[in-house]
């Protein structure tokens, strides 16, 4: 059949007119691989922000809770040394003071000693002294100090007991609470700051103030509280801690956080009370704090102090004071008895009792199964704890003992010292408000204070010859921020102002 010209024509376009596509949709694997790259950038790109962000903001929190953890510290600082018992910071003269009376002695009770040892070591430095939280009106802080205390005799009530087997009289019930609790308070304490490997330690040993009863006769905690019974003195067959009664055996420093000290005529646990204050030539109290036996950490037969252990290579290590740990360990038990390790004896001398110190653990190798430990840290991770004197014939803050000082260069008392075996020098640098009857080199051998009294180490005068007080200290504390890995430094000028007169 032959086609007409228009079937041609149709059948020629049909031919020639594009077709749809068939082709199925999707990406191509190129494509894919693009875009999951692209994806996975992206995502880096958002975990870097993030992590840096997220690092920014716990660098920050740290660097803030470190200002915190420094502010608190420098007001903690200042607090203690605004409350210090020895206000006039003029050294106690046996020549010149000998002759006064306890009121003019009021401004100066208690002690305040600086410990420079190695003035180019600022690791080394110590400051210890006595504080009084009711000491003037003018203190905007006047909380007293807590601390620990053990009850003694089993109650402090009656119970239904014999009055001569109630307990009121003891630190436990010191901050007058009738239920026990295992803690007291008092608004006078023995404060020292020190550093040992890396941490900063704030020991604190609170002084009694017993409770204003009719029964207490004595400051020494009593196992009567007859008057008829008492003998009027420390060394009565009643005391808690005469070991004849066996009424104590406890380790005196894991139970009670108060300042003692065991004499050789008393072989057990003396407390001492406000009257320790008292540095007048014929104090109410035998053993005032003034003399440097009755204090913590000092050898309480030499009256010096215990600042440093050998390591077990023979090399002398700064421990500053026993912390905590230390001394709540069950061997140490002085003073209310020997100590049980290291020679025994008295932990404080150094040549009855041999210690050794651990490097890697920061601890007094006998004494490293103390239970208190870190009671008494107040700031880790610091670099440097220095303290220096005003020295006002230099005209700036010097190191004791160091080339700049004049006033503070060298010391008059130089048998006066702590045990560094390595530096007779540096050993000397210690600053110390002294006592009027103080007699350390005991060069007239007759073991009594009352004669051949020795000058305080250091006592300068204007140019006049009238003796001048320290009229400032200034404590630099370098530490390392963890989270940030910086270097922080704080400074604390502090004005030792008379502020009983003010």
């Amino acid at each position: 059949m032959k086609k007409s010209p228009i079937d041609r024509m149709m059948k020629y376009r049909r031919q020639t007119e594009p077709h749809p596509s068939c082709a199925a949709g999707g990406f191509t694997l190129v494509e894919m691989m693009v875009s999951v790259a692209l994806v996975l950038l992206m995502m880096l790109l958002f975990t870097e922000i993030f992590q840096i962000a997220s690092n920014s903001i716990t660098a920050q929190r740290g660097l803030s809770e470190n200002d915190q953890r420094a502010r608190m510290l420098t007001t903690l600082v200042q607090a203690d040394l605004d409350k210090r018992t020895f206000q006039n910071v003029i050294p106690l003269h046996p020549t010149l003071d000998d002759s006064l009376i306890s009121d003019a002695l009021s401004a100066r009770r208690g002690y305040l000693m600086i410990s420079e040892n190695d003035p180019d070591n600022d690791a080394d430095d110590l400051i210890q002294f006595t504080v009084d939280a009711s000491i003037t009106t003018q203190l905007l802080d006047t909380t007293p100090y807590f601390g620990k205390a053990t009850v003694l005799g089993g109650t402090i009530t009656s119970a239904g007991k014999l009055p001569e087997l109630v307990h009121p009289n003891q630190p436990e019930t010191d901050d007058a609470k009738i239920s026990a609790d295992n803690t007291s308070q008092s608004p006078y304490a023995e404060i020292c700051y020190f550093m040992r490997g890396g941490n900063l330690y704030r020991r604190i040993l609170l002084i009694r103030k017993p409770l204003d009863l009719e029964t207490t006769i004595t400051t020494q905690p009593v196992a009567s509280q007859d008057p008829a019974l008492l003998p009027g003195t420390v060394t009565d067959g009643l005391s808690f801690f005469n070991p004849v009664n066996g009424l104590y055996s406890g380790n005196f420093w894991d139970d009670f956080d108060f300042s003692a000290f065991r004499f050789s005529s008393i072989p057990y646990a003396t407390f001492h009370d406000v009257n320790s204050f008292n540095n007048s030539s014929t104090p109410p109290a035998t053993f005032p704090l003034g003399r440097p036996q009755h204090r913590f950490g000092y050898n309480h037969l030499t009256g010096l102090p215990r600042e440093y252990v050998d390591d077990s290579t023979g090399t002398a290590q700064f421990i500053g004071r026993f912390t905590h740990q230390e001394t709540s360990d069950p061997d140490f038990l002085y003073p209310q008895a020997n100590s049980t390790v290291g020679g025994g004896s008295n932990p404080m001398n150094p040549s009855s009792s041999p210690l050794e110190f651990d490097n890697a653990r920061n601890v007094v190798s006998q004494y490293a199964s103390g239970l208190r430990r870190a009671e008494d840290l107040v700031l880790s991770n610091v670099l440097s704890f220095d303290i220096k004197l005003f020295d006002q014939a230099a005209g700036q803050f010097v190191d004791i003992g160091s080339a700049t000082a004049v006033d503070y260069q060298t010391s008059a008392t130089p048998d006066y010292h702590n045990d560094n075996p390595n530096s007779t020098t540096f050993a000397r640098n210690i600053f110390d408000t002294w006592h009027v009857d103080l007699d350390i080199d005991n060069a007239d051998s007759d073991n009594d204070n009352t004669t051949g009294e020795d000058l305080p180490p250091f006592s300068p005068v204007n140019g006049s010859g009238v003796r001048i007080p320290l009229s400032a200290i200034q404590i630099t504390i370098r530490y390392r921020d963890i989270s940030s890995q910086q270097i922080r430094q704080m400074t604390i000028i502090q004005p030792l102002r008379h502020l009983v007169e003010d």
